[in-house]
């Protein structure tokens, strides 16, 4: 009796280790090989940050079309802003420079 209640146990369970595996295996095609992009130099943070993503965009249209434009759909694999140095010399801006690499990714729902 206690074989059986272990088989059918194992008989639910694995269906649903096939779907995660399955529903994986299709997230992994909605999404694109990874794009790096870096933004403009910024006194705001969330200036930088938004010339990136901007930055980014128009590299993910130009390689892959606009489904896959979406950057809250993207896998974010790296980002980070950094000082930037602007104009010659050794004179020092207090500006952000932004840079994200992120696979883009399209909706599920999309065809």
């Amino acid at each position: 009796m206690r074989f059986l209640v272990a088989l059918l146990t194992l008989a639910l369970l694995l269906p649903g280790t096939a779907d995660a595996q399955r529903r994986r295996r299709e997230k992994e095609e909605f999404c694109k090989e990874s794009v790096r992009a870096a933004g403009d130099a910024f006194h705001l943070l969330r200036a930088a940050r938004a010339s990136a993503i901007k930055r980014w965009q128009e590299q993910v249209i130009n390689a892959h079309g606009e489904r896959y434009i979406n950057f809250a759909a993207a896998r974010v694999e790296n980002y980070h802003c950094d000082p930037a140095r602007v104009g010659g010399g050794d004179s020092i801006l207090d500006l952000k420079r932004c840079v994200i690499v992120a696979r883009p990714c399209r909706n599920e729902n999309e065809n």
